[in-house]
């Protein structure tokens, strides 16, 4: 079968899961995978195209069971009824409010399985933490909450890279406080089968120079936090003097643009991660074989 992709590699196009891309057929019906002689289910052009549209109506602030509706035309969702996103930051406040971590983890295992990881991360556990963090809630809920989902996010990251094989991108942040974008970038991207090694938050630029080479990296990509002054004259001479392939994403220094081996990421997780897929793909499928690895097991949120 030509340009036809097994879910594997259909999810490494689209940064979308396995688990992801069996929920949307099964629960919410919103796409339909060909089958083979065995069952085995495989996805086409035109596949590509439909989950294309499907991210850019999430990226609208639709959650996944009105994108049905925005799908098919002269339709349009109910809009006294088209937003369940308060609903589901509010199920996860009242878990954190009552430091519930068994209900927090099911809570977080339903979304990832519902939306790309970015999406979710944006559009519900962003809010959740912007509210945890005004002021209304004690400081032990928000301490805890950052805590467990931090230990989440690493935990899924470290599973997905137990398979993930190829060119190493090196993720960094300059700041403790960026750590779970970081992570949540991490996640997404291994989503799409990217191979991600992040090690720690506050990395410096010798000692980011110093992993790069360690690893063998073929690309870093620095999320940014605002910075003291003289950190930040720090890293505009890093970065000025680079001749190697680097995303920035976060609070980029202001006297950095894009060049030839420095890209600037869009403002939004969901997009950058699009974006990256997009670009890097090619390059990312050309694995050296001392990249490659033998792997066993399962992924994480895949089924057999």
């Amino acid at each position: 079968m030509n340009n036809t992709y097994p879910i594997r590699e259909f999810a490494r196009l689209t940064g979308v899961n396995p688990v992801t891309l069996r929920a949307w057929e099964r629960r919410y019906g919103i796409i339909a995978p060909e089958r083979t002689a065995k069952g085995h289910r495989y996805y086409t052009g035109q596949h590509l195209e439909h989950v294309r549209h499907i991210l850019y109506w999430l990226d609208q602030g639709y959650p996944i069971r009105q994108v049905r509706m925005l799908l098919q035309e002269a339709q349009q969702p109910d809009p006294q009824n088209d937003d369940d996103w308060p609903q589901l930051q509010q199920q996860i406040l009242q878990a954190a409010r009552h430091l519930h971590s068994q209900r927090l983890d099911e809570l977080w295992n339903q979304g990832f399985a519902t939306y790309p990881l970015a999406v979710y991360y944006e559009r519900c556990l962003q809010p959740v933490m912007q509210q945890l963090r005004s002021g209304t809630e004690q400081a032990l809920v928000l301490k805890c909450f950052e805590a467990l989902l931090k230990r989440k996010l690493a935990c899924v990251a470290a599973q997905q890279q137990r398979h993930n094989r190829g060119p190493v991108l090196l993720l960094a942040t300059t700041h403790k406080q960026a750590e779970l974008d970081t992570l949540a970038c991490a996640c997404a991207l291994g989503a799409a089968e990217i191979r991600v090694e992040y090690f720690a938050a506050n990395l410096q630029p010798a000692e980011l120079m110093l992993a790069r080479e360690v690893i063998a990296a073929q690309q870093v990509w620095i999320h940014f936090h605002p910075l003291p002054a003289a950190q930040q004259q720090q890293w505009q001479e890093y970065l000025w003097q680079q001749q190697f392939p680097h995303c920035l994403s976060g609070t980029v220094p202001c006297d950095v643009s894009s060049n030839n081996q420095i890209e600037i990421m869009p403002a939004l997780l969901s997009q950058q991660v699009r974006q990256y897929i997009n670009q890097n793909h090619s390059r990312m499928q050309e694995v050296p074989v001392c990249y490659q690895q033998q792997s066993g097991g399962q992924r994480y949120g895949e089924q057999q």
